[in-house]
């Protein structure tokens, strides 16, 4: 038991007598100026310390790319009270149970390191980056499904109102009616529409979803009130065979990396079968020498 409240009996000493030192630093005028500029330079070096690990514009900017509301000071603001009352947890069950818990620690630790939002650790990409890049890569993805479908009520519009002048801001709003992940950006673009800033709806379009069907499709609504139906109609059509070609070709490339993949794991299954047969003849045979030799 005396073991066991020893080290906290020693922190306690430690603090009482740094506080009382400081304390009598307070007597001279010299020293409370000292104690003054000391306090600032700390206070300064932490503020910092704070505003570069709590306000990060480059954490800002992968949170968004991936869809996740939330900004880089409240991921910091959650993460760093989690990590330390934790570790403050850990501290408490090896002081008063005497449970082993660097291992835990050390896990714990390596965790933390691997949440921070960056986009390299070590000269390589960082676990957040990477988590960030898939969920940006299913964002993407997903916004890309939207679009194809828009295409095609974007064809079935065209066709229907084929004796008539087509209106982009009239085509956007009514197709805007069938997104759901895309909803946002395209009521965003029908807004730059209606300010008659087309070109800066189209780049923002194209930029925000980031992808090229994305950028394809604000081209093709740009060109809406200067074309013919019949033109538009076969514009679309040509983007729709271009979309299939793009479709086709990542399939064909995600087979292939399935295949190597799996071609991968049988390699290295009869691989390690080889080493495993050829360890057991190579050592069952030195024993036999071994054996022959010594007696």
């Amino acid at each position: 038991m005396i073991l066991k409240i020893f080290p906290l009996v020693v922190i306690l000493m430690i603090f009482i007598i740094g506080a009382v030192l400081y304390k009598k630093s307070f007597r001279y005028e010299a020293g409370l100026k000292f104690s003054i500029d000391v306090t600032r330079r700390s206070l300064t070096k932490y503020a910092e310390w704070f505003r570069k690990e709590f306000t990060n514009t480059n954490a800002d900017y992968l949170l968004k790319q991936a869809g996740i509301k939330m900004p880089a000071f409240l991921y910091q603001l959650i993460r760093y009270p989690i990590f330390l009352s934790w570790l403050a947890y850990m501290g408490y069950e090896r002081l008063s149970r005497g449970i082993n818990v660097n291992l835990l620690v050390i896990l714990w630790i390596l965790a933390f390191i691997a949440t921070m939002p960056c986009q390299k650790l070590l000269g390589v990409k960082s676990p957040f980056y990477i988590v960030i890049e898939r969920i940006s890569k299913r964002k993407k993805e997903k916004s890309n499904v939207e679009i194809y479908r828009c295409l095609s009520q974007l064809k079935n519009i065209a066709i229907s109102i084929s004796n008539k002048t087509l209106s982009a801001e009239y085509i956007i709003r009514e197709i805007t009616k069938f997104t759901k992940a895309t909803k946002p950006h395209f009521q965003r673009l029908l807004w730059f529409w209606c300010e008659g800033r087309q070109k800066e709806g189209q780049e923002y379009f194209s930029n925000s979803i980031g992808t090229e069907a994305a950028k394809s499709l604000a081209s093709l609504l740009a060109k809406l009130d200067y074309i013919p139906p019949d033109k538009f109609i076969s514009q679309i059509e040509l983007f729709q065979n271009q979309v299939e070609e793009d479709r086709k070709t990542a399939v064909k490339v995600s087979r292939e990396a399935q295949g190597n993949f799996v071609f991968g794991l049988a390699l290295a299954a009869g691989f390690s079968i080889c080493l495993n047969f050829l360890a057991v003849v190579v050592g069952i045979d030195g024993f036999d020498v071994l054996k022959q030799l010594l007696f």
